[in-house]
């Protein structure tokens, strides 16, 4: 479609940010968390559009830049589908303000990374000369009561988890963007998650500390929690201090875990900005589906979004890594997991058919709430996360 020039009809957009990529321009409302890449020349018009300049005009230009005609209709179709249009009478929404903003740049100053190598390093030369405070699976076993390990230890990383996720969500606010916090599933993984879509609304080189900030706070508490038990030897219940070295050990793991990047860990996004890719993990798992499809002589899958050259290039390498890694993971399962749980369900079967004492019933009784919640949770996140999916295909444009 195209607008004759006597048309002085103009447009009216909400505040926009636009980020320069290697392919074109990240445009985006961070408000509604809405964002695409636009080619350069499209991102201008969006600005001649912001600047008042009639919509005839503006195809006259791109005619004349790009040598072919700008489809007028299809382009503010676009624009109406990401909610950068402003309807007759509607007002820009007043930016809300972002809360905690001073407290996540205080998190981030200078003294405070200066308290954080302080005991990052008191933990480091502690363990050095004690080789009892040195991470273990051995200091998971804090009291001979099994039930309570798997309890404590549950009920303890709440907080520490918090302290994770509100590390990434205060890197964020201090730049004033809105984080959201919520529970999702990597595989079979249960994983709390701070949404920061918001990030695309900065430079790519101001990314980074967002996504490695949680990683800081695990160090942090790591330390912190090395030095406590430390401090509390000979003071107290000997698991008291044994305590805070199983609750280092969980920081270790959850440090370990961010390396499984295949499942989009925090390391995961550090490389994906790093390679300058916006939707890598997607792009892998398209052409994976396709490949499969092709081998089994069926049809190949339509792309359900507009991959980048450089995610598609990317995605080639990727690929394997990305199925070595869910290898592994099933792997793992299969060896190790499946089989422990098996051996953990058979001695509580047999603790319930008799032949044990009170205590032993409560612990057996105490395993299989804290299974039965654990597996419950995962099964609703599972289905929130199909129902959601299912919602966003029905509602999205054939």
């Amino acid at each position: 479609m195209t607008v004759a020039s006597s048309d002085s009809t103009t447009v009216r957009l909400h505040k926009l940010t636009m980020i320069p990529e290697d392919d074109g321009v990240m445009v985006g409302r961070p408000d509604i968390a809405s964002y695409a890449v636009f080619p350069e020349e499209g991102a201008q018009a969006l600005r001649m559009l912001d600047s008042g300049v009639p919509v005839s005009d503006v195809a006259t230009w791109y005619e004349e830049t790009c040598g072919e005609p700008l489809d007028v209709e299809d382009f503010l179709e676009v624009l109406g589908e990401l909610g950068f249009l402003r309807a007759e009478g509607e007002d820009d929404p007043a930016a809300a303000p972002v809360r905690w903003q001073r407290l996540g740049r205080w998190t981030f100053s200078w003294p405070a990374w200066l308290c954080y190598a302080a005991l990052i390093g008191a933990a480091i030369v502690v363990m050095v000369r004690d080789r009892s405070l040195r991470p273990s699976y051995h200091a998971v076993f804090f009291t001979d009561h099994l039930s309570l390990i798997p309890i404590t230890l549950t009920v303890v990383q709440i907080p520490c988890i918090l302290v994770h996720e509100g590390f990434h969500a205060l890197s964020g606010r201090r730049l004033g963007l809105p984080s959201t916090l919520t529970i999702s599933r990597r595989l079979y993984y249960l994983v709390a998650e701070t949404r920061l879509d918001s990030l695309f609304s900065v430079e790519r080189r101001r990314r980074y500390l967002p996504f490695v900030a949680g990683m800081l706070a695990d160090a942090v508490l790591l330390a912190g929690m090395t030095l406590l038990s430390l401090a509390l030897r000979g003071h107290g219940p000997a698991w008291w201090s044994a305590l805070f070295l199983a609750v280092a050990f969980t920081c270790v793991m959850r440090l370990i875990w961010q390396f499984m990047f295949y499942l989009e860990t925090d390391l995961y996004y550090v490389l994906a900005n790093a390679l300058r890719c916006s939707d890598l993990q997607n792009a892998t798992r398209f052409q994976l589906r396709a490949l499969l499809r092709r081998l089994l002589r069926r049809t190949p899958p339509e792309p359900t979004a507009d991959w980048s050259d450089r995610d598609r290039a990317t995605a080639r390498w990727y690929a394997p890594l990305l199925v070595a890694g869910y290898g592994f993971s099933i792997a793992s399962l299969l060896w190790a997991g499946i089989p422990t749980t098996a051996h953990f369900w058979s001695q509580i079967t047999d603790r319930f058919r008799g032949g044990t004492t009170t205590s032993g019933l409560l612990d057996a009784a105490s395993f299989v709430g804290l299974t039965s919640l654990q597996i419950g949770l995962l099964l609703y996140v599972t289905m929130r996360d199909r129902r959601a999916r299912k919602a966003t295909n029905q509602g999205a444009p054939s």
